[in-house]
Formats: structure tokens, sequence, C-alpha cells
């Protein structure tokens, strides 16, 4: 097919992401190889490699000695020149981390603050951002922010999140505004399943990873990329409407009642305290008979969504604080008590510990991702040998 009228540049942008994407996955690695795994010419390949060098974007490391002739020199990912940040945002601070073009955290700054207003918190995310970067010399290409709720990533709104007691906040517009810079938002989730798809941590193609912190949240993988559904909905996890025990109703922040999110979040186990009386905090000892009730709604709930999709693997990631007791183990064994009777064996189940570093990584990775990922609108104007680049 020929190439569209007017597509010479995204034509450039998409080779280039598709060569910085071979040295990302083979370095160090030569042009002549570059080429093999691209179908670009020699020539392209040189002037394509040339202006990255250029950007920094990649550099010269050892050299490759072959058979006979000129010695080639190997190519990897520059590690000085360019940059990323990615910020997880809570109700009651910013933590910022700058990555290198491999994903690698070179630099942190935790930010606190004491309004949730978006204004603010863009703010303080700016003021985060550039405490991290502060010592380093190279281009920051741009910020990713992840948020606990449901955010359409897309068109940079943050739909609904409980923590933050925001809805329908145009958060990426305002966050560029406050920072000077290109910016992109996302769910927790999202941004953790985007780190993990970033380090080919999970090799695979069609993976479920589920969140469990102050919210709910899921990610939905199929085919190797990110789910995100019409209006960034896909994920909607924490307010699917869980099984009663006949008791009273158990009100949501999203208006409806028994959402998952008031029995197996940390939100919803606080709020059953001070239902009863208490307000102290809660304690895994003290509150086990609470805690293993959350484990069964929330292993039933997960199980409930992997038999829809069908996933090879479920992660299921608990935030350091939600590490309570045998909260990981008893929300594992509910999951596989739901496939005892059914006709296929039941996905693999992990349970890590998601720290929220992580978060903030996977964030920046989303950043990184648009250097390596052809875009989706160009598939069908495509340049000399060039075979789509892997996207997530």
């Amino acid at each position: 097919m020929k190439p569209r009228a007017g597509s010479k540049a995204l034509i450039r942008e998409i080779n280039e992401a598709l060569v910085l994407d071979v040295v990302r996955t083979q370095a160090p690695v030569s042009r002549a190889t570059i080429a093999a795994y691209t179908g670009l010419s020699p020539a392209s390949i040189t002037g394509i490699t040339n202006k990255l060098l250029q950007q920094q974007l990649l550099v010269e490391t050892e050299i490759e000695r072959g058979t006979g002739g000129r010695p080639a020199r190997l190519l990897e990912l520059g590690s000085e020149g360019v940059f990323a940040a990615g910020v997880r945002l809570s109700a009651t601070e910013a933590l910022a981390v700058v990555v290198d073009l491999r994903g690698g955290v070179v630099a942190t700054h935790t930010e606190p603050f004491d309004s949730t207003t978006p204004d603010r918190a863009a703010e303080t995310i700016a003021t985060a951002v550039a405490a991290a970067a502060g010592s380093k010399t190279g281009k920051l290409i741009g910020v990713g922010v992840a948020v606990s709720g449901v955010v359409d990533q897309a068109s940079g709104v943050v739909r609904h999140s409980g923590a933050m007691e925001w809805a329908d906040v145009p958060f990426q517009g305002i966050l560029e505004q406050a920072s000077g810079g290109p910016a992109a938002i996302d769910s927790y989730v999202n941004a953790y399943a985007r780190g993990l798809l970033f380090d080919g941590s999970f090799t695979g193609r069609d993976l479920l990873v589920i969140s469990v912190g102050t919210s709910l949240g899921a990610a939905v993988v199929v085919e190797g990329r990110i789910q995100r559904g019409f209006n960034g909905a896909a994920g909607g996890f924490a307010h699917t409407r869980s099984m009663t025990d006949g008791g009273p109703a158990r009100p949501c922040h999203c208006g409806a009642d028994d959402c998952l999110e008031t029995y197996g979040s940390l939100w919803g186990l606080q709020q059953e305290l001070q239902r009863s009386g208490s307000n102290r905090e809660l304690d895994h000892d003290a509150d086990s008979p609470l805690v293993a009730d959350a484990a069964v709604h929330l292993g039933i709930g997960v199980a409930n969504v992997a038999k829809v999709l069908g996933p090879e693997r479920v992660m299921v990631g608990f935030a350091p604080e939600a590490r309570l007791g045998t909260f990981a183990e008893k929300t594992t064994a509910a999951f596989l008590g739901q496939f005892q009777h059914s006709n296929t064996p039941p996905p693999g189940i992990d349970t890590v510990t998601t720290d929220h570093a992580a978060v903030a990584r996977g964030a920046a990775c989303s950043v990184l991702e648009g250097l390596f990922s052809a875009r989706e609108s160009a598939r069908d104007s495509q340049p000399e040998g060039l075979q789509p680049a892997r996207t997530a």
C-alpha cells in the first residue's frame, strides 16, 4: 500500500521507533543486525541511527569484529541524555521517580501536600519532578502520573477517583499547564502493568493484574496490550457488585451500595470498622475475621473476572500497607476454590507486593513507550520493509 499523502514525517517517526525498539531488546547491536530485524535498507539505518545518536537516544559502545572489513561499532540506548519522570499521586503525597531510557530509576523525591484539589495536585507533582530531576543534565521528555481510580488515558480525564474525591477532572491538561511540558495520566494498576510489559517481566499474551490497596483496580492485558475500553472504563473491577451476607448495605464512595470496593479494599475495611463503632486503625491481628471476609469477597471477585476473560495468568498486587496477615494467602485460596468444578483449570495466580515506587516507575514507562512503539494510526502506511513495532 502506498503511504498516505503528507505522511513522510510520520513514517520517519515510525522507523525511528522501530530502530529504538530493536536496540532496546537486542543491545548491544550492530547496524547490520538492526537492518536485518527491521527490513529497512542500510542507508535508512545509517540516517536514522546518526540522528538518534545526535539526540543522545543512542550511544556507540563496544566494537564488533567480523571476519573481514572494517570493525562495526555496536549501539545501545543512551543513559545520560534523555529521561522520563513518573509520579504516584495519593491524597497526601506525590512520589516522583526519574528513569533512563531502559526504565531504570536514577532519582526519586517525595513531596507531601495537604489538598487534593486538581490545581494543587498538579503544582505538587511539578515540584516533586523538578526536585527529583534537579541533578540531571539531560532532557526530560515527559511526565507520567498514576492516579487511583478510573482514568481515561486517551482524553486525559480522571473519570472517578474516590481517594482524590475527583469526578471527570481533565487532569492531563491541568498538569501540562503546571509543568510546562507533555504529560500522560493513568490508573495505578495500568501504570504498574505498563512497567511489567516494558520490562518483559510477563512473556505471555493475556494477563489480568489486580491492585489491592486503599482502592481496588484491574488492568486487562489482551494480546500483549492494555485494554482501555470505551472512555477508559476497562478494568472497573472495584465497582462490580459483591454478594452480600444479608447485613446492612455498605455505601460506596461512587454512590452505589455493596461494590467490591466496600468489601475488599483498605478503604472499605476501614469504613466497616467505623460502622461497627470503632475509630481505630485497622489491625490485622485484632481484625482477622474482617480481613478473612474481605479475602473471600476479593478472591471470588477476581475469579469471576478471570472466568470471563480467560487470562493466562492472574497477578494480584498488594500495596505494602495491604499485606495484612494472611490476606494474600486467603485471597488466593478463595480464588482457586471457585475453579473446583470448572471445566478448565484455573489460570496461574501470583500475589506480589507492589511498592509505591514501582507504580511511579510504571507511569514513567508509559512516557518511554512512545519512543519505542509505532502509532496505531499509521499501521496502514508502512515504509520500506517496515514491520509493526511491538506495542503494549
